[in-house]
Formats: C-alpha cells, sequence, structure tokens
C-alpha cells in the first residue's frame, strides 16, 4: 500500500494533537453557576407518569394523544447571555408521532411575556427508539425581549419512556480561540482522509468496480462521521419511518439499532472490498488502516456539533471489518481450492 508507514505517523499525530487539544481548550467557559430554579414540576394528575429519584428524571408515557411534559424553571438572565444545556439522555422504545417534533425531548424555551418563542432556537436534542446514555448540549443566546426562560423534558404526542440525568445549565462564554482550533483540527483531519483515500484506491489491483465499490463505502463513513448530530437524527429519523423500524412487528423481526447496522454493513463492506483489492497484500496493513479509519472517525467527532466519540462504536466498527475481511479471506481460499481441483 503506498504511503502506508507516512499515514500511520500522520495518523498517530493528528490524535495525539487533538485529544491535547480537547482536554485543554474547552468551547464554552462558565461565567456563573448552574441557574435552575428549583425542581421539575409537572401537573398532579399525570404525577404517575413521572418519576424522580436523586438526580435522574424519568418519564413515560403510554397515550401519544397527552404525551407527557414536566418543566424546570430557571432563574433570569440578561438579554445577550449564552446558556448552555447539558443533560445525558436514554429512551426506550420511544415511538414518534406524526409530527416531526413528535419525540423524546428537551427543549429550551423564551417566553416574551405573553408566549414561548418557539421561533427561537429551541432544542437541546430530540430523539426516538431505543437510546442509551449519551450526553448532549446546546448552546442559546437569550433574546433582548425575553422575560422568562423554562426547560422543557417531555415526550410530545409520542409514546415510550426517557431518562434526563446529569442535567446543568448556566451561562457561559465561547472560548475566543476554539473555532480557530477547531477548523484547523478538522481540516487536518480531512486532508488526512483524502489522504488516506487516496492511498487506498492506488493499492495493488486496479479493477475499476472494486475502486468504486471502495470509495462508496469511505464516502457513507465519512459522510456518517461528519454529519451535525441534529440533521443526522432527522436522516435516522426518516429512513425508520420509511422502512417502520419503530413499529413492534419490525423490531421483533430485526433487532439492531439502524446506527449501529449502518457501523456494521459499511465498515464490514470495507473490509471484503480491501481484502479483494489487496489479495495478494499483507491482511496486517488492511487491519492497521480500518483501525486508523474506526478511531479517526470517533476521534473526529470530538469536534463536530452535538457528537459524542463512542468506544462501543469503534468496536463494533472494527468487528464489522474484522468479518468482511475473514469472509474474502475465506471466498479468496475456497476460490484457490476449486482451481486447484479442476487442474
Amino acid at each position: 500500500m503506498p504511503l502506508f508507514n507516512f499515514n500511520c505517523l500522520l495518523f498517530v499525530f493528528l490524535a495525539l494533537i487533538t485529544l491535547v487539544l480537547h482536554t485543554q481548550i474547552d468551547q464554552y467557559e462558565p461565567i456563573g453557576p448552574d441557574i435552575r430554579d428549583g425542581t421539575w414540576k409537572y401537573h398532579p394528575a399525570r404525577s404517575d407518569h413521572v418519576d424522580i429519584s436523586g438526580n435522574v428524571l424519568t418519564i413515560h408515557s403510554n397515550d401519544a394523544k397527552t404525551g407527557i411534559s414536566v418543566q424546570h424553571d430557571l432563574f433570569p438572565v440578561k438579554p445577550g447571555t449564552v446558556i448552555l444545556v447539558s443533560a445525558a439522555v436514554k429512551c426506550i422504545n420511544v415511538v414518534p408521532g406524526k409530527q416531526s417534533w413528535s419525540k423524546a425531548r428537551i427543549l429550551l424555551a423564551q417566553n416574551d411575556g405573553i408566549t414561548d418563542r418557539w421561533g427561537l432556537p429551541h432544542t437541546v436534542v430530540q430523539l426516538s427508539g431505543d437510546k442509551d446514555w449519551k450526553t448532549y448540549q446546546a448552546a442559546f443566546p437569550i433574546a433582548k425581549d425575553t422575560q422568562t426562560i423554562k426547560l422543557y423534558a417531555q415526550l410530545s404526542q409520542s409514546t415510550g419512556l426517557m431518562k434526563v440525568k446529569q442535567l446543568r445549565v448556566f451561562p457561559v462564554l465561547e472560548n475566543e480561540i476554539y473555532p480557530t482550533v477547531k477548523k484547523t483540527i478538522l481540516t487536518a483531519w480531512g486532508g488526512f482522509f483524502l489522504l488516506l483515500t487516496g492511498s487506498l484506491l492506488f493499492t495493488h489491483q486496479k479493477a475499476p468496480v472494486l475502486r468504486v465499490l471502495l470509495l462508496a463505502a469511505l464516502i457513507a463513513i465519512l459522510a456518517g462521521t461528519t454529519l451535525p448530530n441534529d440533521i443526522k437524527i432527522s436522516l435516522l429519523d426518516g429512513i425508520n419511518t420509511l422502512i417502520g423500524a419503530d413499529n413492534q412487528a419490525f423490531k421483533a423481526t430485526i433487532p439492531w439499532d439502524l446506527d449501529k447496522a449502518g457501523h456494521v454493513l459499511f465498515f464490514f463492506l470495507l473490509g471484503l472490498i480491501l481484502r479483494v483489492m489487496m489479495a495478494d497484500g499483507s491482511i496486517f496493513q488492511i487491519i492497521v488502516v480500518i483501525l486508523m479509519l474506526a478511531a479517526g472517525t470517533e476521534i473526529t467527532q470530538l469536534y463536530i456539533e452535538g457528537r459524542t466519540p463512542l468506544p462501543s462504536d469503534f468496536y463494533i466498527d472494527t468487528a464489522g471489518a474484522v468479518a468482511g475481511i475473514a469472509l474474502a479471506t475465506f471466498l479468496g481460499f475456497i476460490g484457490k481450492k476449486v482451481i486447484t481441483a479442476g487442474k
């Protein structure tokens, strides 16, 4: 494989630099204490759908017509202040309603004294299906005519269960050098992925069809990495709706999370194609390439809006690719046996 050693050295350098900068330079700097006032509030008639144990809020709904919504009052802040909302969220069997916003949601509402202004940015996260614990955060500038602000956790015209913990709401300032660091890091990783892609496309096998398939798999993997979280969630929800993945019959037949299935599929294809293209090459090099892609796509998410790198995704990606490599190796072995027997 061309430039294999250089790609390895560049990956190690970028990974170390990215991790160091991420730990040393935060995107936001707190400028005040948590502004939550009291605790979660909800209608007494819905108390059997709400549970608060320690710092964990649990809400559930079995009727999409009514859903469930709880609110948290927030202390007022000056207009122009940026408020950061951060929370770990888990969802179990959340079936969305007909509207695009009919999901499990956390929202920051700004009220001008008359009504909540939903035309302003307000969504911290909205989810459907089954989602394990993951931390989400979003920043909101407070408009000049805002008089009160509230936080909502709700299953809006949807059914299922949502858990919320590690909630924080506080005023922040964006670190002045963070945008420059983010742009530099993402540009550097983009250059690395382009270089690695070019090296793979011009490896041993020259078949155009294999090159096209390899390029398609790489584009799918990198596109999935670089999508902001809200776009990724909307895309997955659209696919879920299209194939009916949220209904119980589908889950009973295919009990996999669509996102994880995509990880396995594309890395499986990548491993399979690479092994075919490098049939006479080193399996060690193929595995190293897979590890660099799996780790690189996760590390890059440290600087992609709303995304969080997950070690489990790295293991899933690697397992999918190894399965593809194993299948290609097995088929190649069988093919050689058949050819030898034919002689």
